[in-house]
């Protein structure tokens, strides 16, 4: 992550977490929309500096009002008159309008992370927000004041917070629109929707930050982070004076009509995109490709292309060997190696499923495939959940009886309960794979796969030998590799696109002559064109 990008980030989020169009869609979407990629250690301590950046902002807005509350709370708790007067009552307002967030939090965590790797799941929930907004407006009579807040009033606002736990629902539009819809007046429901979030956001804070504290390497990026921190912290404070100051003589169908305009944004790009890979790796891949014709000006003599490719790329060598026959004067030779042992010093080409976290050399797309979840096609399993999934690769599910137990309609209705006794067994590779760490980054969430309980194999062709050989078997593989009496299981709530990897060719220096047209071959190859 750049100075720059920490700063629009933060920025962003100073900008739309009080204003009602969603901070957490555009943490999502500003990304996607510039195709800028973080590595994932950089995201998480990055989202907790900016959160407590409009911490700060709010703090510093209403410390007044902050002061008074907790004065006269803990005043009244001890006078035994704990709800005296309406500052002591707020006290407990908030402590109400917390606890729906809290346990929602807890009981969707695993939903909620799916769709934050969703730009489309993400897209179609602004447009809840926006339908939050309308009816709010067309709904409430906006008669009542803070003098007449009570605590259903608080229970009721509580209730629409908790939607905004999914990205794409803004927490001040949401609950904005439940004060209105109990008949709170725009400023009244504006003021207790900001007095709200501070509980929230001192809780997510109490609990990120040992984890943030335990990042690798934290104090490098830090002084990066923190201009997302100040940025969140100064813009936020002016957006609260904005918005309470909006909110008093205008209507809420403006910022509707915006979450309405970008959802239809993101949904284009998404279509325009398609299936087309990205990029997840810490760095980009040069714009550099591959001529799309093989050169009619041929080299002379005879010259070897000496490449290396990883073990996800193992289903390739037949093409490779059969482009190498069709260039006259030319030989191949091949040699599959682990992810550490990629240095490019001992061959012209290197080919591997996506990009290395650090790439100096040129590389060149040549494809793409796209990760898959296999079995055997005597396996009842038919799909699964990305939390389902993480508890079978870390261990904590380790038999076929107790997953169907806890999804049994992740399974065919002919299911057989014989295979309840058999143990799931695991095929994984070596932890610096490519496509290990990619299924690590993009199904597990960063969490580690329980290797001591798997078979680990050298590349995806002993993956697939193992599915083929052990009804019992369960592994990720590339949609391309050759994986005979294995079917595909489809993970239901993550999205297709994050599971789609370039494959690269990188070499120390940009391919010439026969190389060149080898490489051309192989890219015709991976992308034929139909007729």
């Amino acid at each position: 992550m750049t100075i720059f990008q920490s700063l629009i980030l933060g920025i962003i989020q100073g900008l739309t977490e009080f204003l009602p169009i969603s901070s957490s869609a555009h943490l999502v979407l500003i990304p996607y929309l510039f195709n800028w990629s973080f590595p994932a250690e950089q995201i998480f301590p990055f989202d907790v500096l900016v959160q407590l950046g409009t911490l700060v902002a709010v703090l510093l807005y209403f410390w007044k009002d902050l002061i008074s509350i907790i004065k006269n709370f803990f005043k009244g708790l001890i006078s035994k008159e704990p709800f005296k007067d309406q500052e002591a009552r707020m006290g407990w307002y908030l402590i109400v309008a917390t606890i729906p967030a809290a346990i929602f939090g807890m009981l969707l965590k695993d939903k909620v992370e799916a769709a934050f790797s969703s730009a489309r799941v993400t897209a179609l929930f602004l447009f809840v927000t926006a339908a939050l907004l309308i009816l709010a407006d067309w709904l409430g009579k906006r008669t009542r004041r803070m003098e007449e807040f009570t605590w259903i009033d608080a229970l009721w606002m509580g209730l629409f917070q908790a939607l905004s736990i999914f990205p794409g629902i803004s927490r001040s539009g949401s609950t904005i629109a439940g004060g209105m819809t109990r008949n709170l007046d725009r400023s009244t429901s504006a003021r207790f929707s900001f007095l709200m979030s501070i509980p929230v956001f001192i809780g997510a804070g109490l609990v990120s930050i040992g984890d943030l504290l335990a990042v690798p390497n934290l104090a490098s990026f830090l002084p990066t982070l923190l201009i997302g921190f100040v940025a969140a912290a100064i813009v936020g404070y002016l957006s609260i004076h904005w918005l309470l100051d909006f909110v008093k003589r205008n209507k809420l169908w403006y910022f509707s009509l915006y979450c309405v305009v970008l959802a239809i944004l993101i949904l284009t790009v998404g279509s325009i995109r398609g299936s087309s890979p990205q990029t997840t790796a810490a760095n980009p891949v040069p714009a550099a490709t591959v001529p799309a014709q093989v050169s009619t000006t041929r080299t002379s003599g005879f010259e070897i292309v000496n490449v290396q490719y990883s073990g996800s790329l193992g289903w390739l060598v037949p093409a490779m060997s059969s482009c190498a026959n069709l260039i006259k004067d030319a030989g191949l030779v091949t040699h599959e190696v682990s992810a550490g042992d990629q240095s490019l010093q001992n061959a012209d080409i290197l080919l591997r499923w996506g990009a290395p976290e650090s790439l100096t050399s040129n590389a060149y797309q040549l494809g793409s495939d796209h990760l898959v979840m296999a079995v055997n096609t005597k396996n009842p399993l038919q799909s699964l959940t990305t939390s389902l999934t993480r508890q079978i690769f870390n261990g904590e599910i380790t038999s076929w009886g107790a997953l169907h137990q806890a999804c049994p309609d992740c399974f065919a209705k002919s299911y057989d309960p014989s295979f309840d006794d058999q143990q799931i067994i695991l095929t994984a590779y070596n932890n610096g794979e490519d496509i290990q760490q990619f299924f690590i980054k993009n199904v597990m969430g960063n969490f580690p796969i329980a290797v001591s309980s798997a078979v680990v194999v050298p590349d995806s062709d002993a993956v697939a030998q193992s599915i083929f050989e052990n009804s019992a078997a369960i592994g990720f593989l590339p949609a391309q590799s050759p994986s005979p009496d294995s079917k595909e299981v489809q993970i239901t709530d993550l999205d297709p696109t994050l599971l789609q990897e370039p494959i690269l060719a990188i070499s120390k220096a940009g391919p010439q002559g026969k190389t060149q047209e080898w490489l051309v071959c192989l890219q015709q190859v991976l992308n034929p064109v139909s007729n």
